[in-house]
């Protein structure tokens, strides 16, 4: 079998980071993977000498005209067979590629976000749609109804080798803030689009019964204008000295992030899915959640997150909750790795992908 998948990204984000965590996988099971990606770009160096055969193909200005025929190339001398497109503005390109290659691969579409291509003509010339959470093939699926027979669900998966609550000392996110041990944190993820500033409201509440609580952001501090007006609330409220702003972190940053907050919580309600609480429950954290989005795939039918009905008044509830009662809380705790290596470990995604990608021919 021989795959080749293609990225255009210029950056390094949750997509990238996919591609990172799957395709050596793949390449470990025997599987021919190829990756065009931009030169220069993070994945260049992210595969180099990973097994994965990097094809740098140069898409921007007068070069997008003629990189069509460099991918058909690529595809006709590989001799790949299934072509796995990554994000919605490579569809067009990837398609005339395939056609110019005469190879006639099967074309396929990862979504994994809420704002995928809509164009019902490319779409109709796709052999398999995959995506992440029930949420985002929901919207597939009432865009184009003729997709639903076309669109597959792989849930993301985590190496659990990296993500292990006992391998990071506590204390560096308190030391940093000047916190006591018993300061109870809640924690989340992600520039402030997502929806933040609702979670307010909730400490508002939370901080009736727990008057230090904070709420720490792993988020930039600038650059967009929902920040001011998250700052602008939190003043309002009396909150500014409860926010906590931590700056985008490091992977092993992140991990220490995650080994310090008592509770993970998402407000934002269009989520793709939310990789970072499957990272937060591995490290033995309970997630909360709104019923929501994406993100509610990742607590579904688990002791170790909850999925509120409502808004901020009832994630307060659920929080103080949980908070207050030390026996809810660890057996949360304890749920929380387990559930992630059951439901979300890297191997499991790869095996999926791996049966996907073989059951093909018989789907087309």
């Amino acid at each position: 079998m021989k795959i080749l998948f293609i990225n255009n990204a210029r950056g390094r984000g949750g997509g990238e980071e996919f591609l990172r965590d799957l395709l050596p996988g793949l390449v470990q099971k025997g599987i021919a993977v190829g990756l065009v990606c931009r030169p220069g770009s993070p994945l260049e160096e992210m595969f180099r000498g990973s097994g994965v055969a990097v094809h740098l193909v140069e898409r921007s200005g007068a070069s997008a005209l003629t990189s069509v025929f460099s991918i058909a190339q690529i595809i006709r001398r590989g001799g790949y067979r299934i072509f796995n497109i990554q994000r919605s503005h490579d569809v067009f390109q990837s398609w005339i590629a395939s056609l110019l290659s005469g190879a006639r691969p099967l074309l396929l579409y990862t979504v994994q976000v809420p704002e995928f291509l809509r164009s019902r003509f490319l779409l109709g010339r796709l052999h398999g749609v995959v995506t992440i959470s029930r949420f985002i093939r929901e919207g597939l699926e009432r865009y184009d109804r003729r997709l639903a027979g076309k669109t597959t669900i792989v849930y993301y998966g985590i190496d659990l080798n990296k993500f292990k609550p006992q391998s990071v000392p506590r204390g560096a996110l308190r030391s940093r803030f000047g916190l006591a041990p018993g300061t109870p944190i809640i924690g989340t993820v992600g520039d402030l689009w997502k929806n933040q500033i609702e979670f307010l409201d909730a400490l508002t509440a939370i901080r009736k019964i727990y008057p230090d609580a904070r709420f720490a952001l792993v988020a930039s501090e600038t650059g967009i204008g929902q920040i001011r007006e998250f700052k602008d609330r939190a003043a309002a409220l009396g909150l500014s000295e409860a926010v906590l702003w931590t700056g985008r972190l490091s992977k092993d940053e992140m991990m220490a992030f995650y080994r310090d907050i008592d509770i993970a919580v998402s407000t934002h309600r269009n989520e793709g899915f939310g990789i970072w609480a499957l990272e937060a429950m591995a490290m033995g954290k309970p997630v909360v959640v709104y019923n929501a989005g994406g993100i509610r795939d990742a607590v579904a039918g688990s002791s170790a997150g909850v999925a509120v009905d409502g808004g901020p008044e009832r994630m307060a509830a659920e929080i103080v909750r949980i908070l207050s009662d030390d026996r809810v809380r660890r057996a949360m705790e304890e749920a929380a790795p387990r559930w992630i290596s059951t439901r979300f470990g890297r191997q499991r995604m790869i095996d999926d992908y791996e049966a996907y990608f073989r059951s093909l021919p018989d789907r087309t």
